[in-house]
C-alpha cells in the first residue's frame, strides 16, 4: 500500500509518454504515401520515386510534364528527424534532358528553410519539345540525389 501511489505515478507517466509517441508516429506515417517508389501520378503517369540516403528522405512526383504545358512541376517532400533542412531548393536543383542540356528551377512554392520537413512545388520553364528523358538532380543533406523519367 505505501509504493501504491509510486507505483501509479509512474504507470501514468508511461501512459502519457506512449500517447505522445503513438500520436507523433502516425501524424508521421499520414504525411508519407504507402509504396511510394511503385506509384505513379495519375494525372501522368510518371512514377513516384523516393531517395532515402543520409538520413533525409526525399519524395519527387512528377506533376505537369506535357508539351503544352505552361511549366514543368514537380511535388517535392523531404523528411528527416536528424539533420536541418536548410537548402535553397532552386539553388541546389537541376533539371537534366536526354541531351545534357540543364535547366534550373524558376520558382519553389513550398515551406522554406529550416526544420525536418518540408514540401512544395518544383517549378521549371517547358522544354519544347519535351526530350526523350528527364533527370532532376537534388543535393540534400550534403548527398546529391538523382531521379529519372522516361518521357517517350
Amino acid at each position: 500500500m505505501k509504493y501504491l501511489r509510486y507505483v501509479l505515478v509512474g504507470a501514468g507517466i508511461l501512459l502519457v509518454i506512449y500517447l505522445v509517441v503513438s500520436l507523433e508516429l502516425s501524424r508521421e506515417t499520414s504525411r508519407i504515401p504507402n509504396n511510394q517508389n511503385k506509384e505513379t501520378n495519375p494525372q501522368n503517369n510518371f512514377e513516384i520515386k523516393t531517395n532515402d540516403d543520409s538520413q533525409v528522405s526525399v519524395t519527387v512526383a512528377p506533376k505537369n510534364i506535357s508539351n503544352n504545358a505552361d511549366t514543368l512541376d514537380f511535388e517535392l517532400t523531404f523528411n528527416t528527424h536528424s539533420v536541418e533542412l536548410s537548402e535553397d531548393l532552386i539553388q541546389v536543383s537541376t533539371l537534366i534532358d536526354g541531351n545534357g542540356r540543364e535547366y534550373k528551377p524558376i520558382s519553389w512554392d513550398g515551406d522554406g528553410p529550416g526544420g525536418h520537413h518540408r514540401a512544395g512545388i518544383l517549378r521549371f520553364r517547358p522544354i519544347s519539345p519535351l526530350p526523350e528523358s528527364i533527370e532532376l538532380k537534388i543535393s540534400v543533406g550534403q548527398t546529391e540525389r538523382s531521379f529519372k523519367w522516361n518521357l517517350k
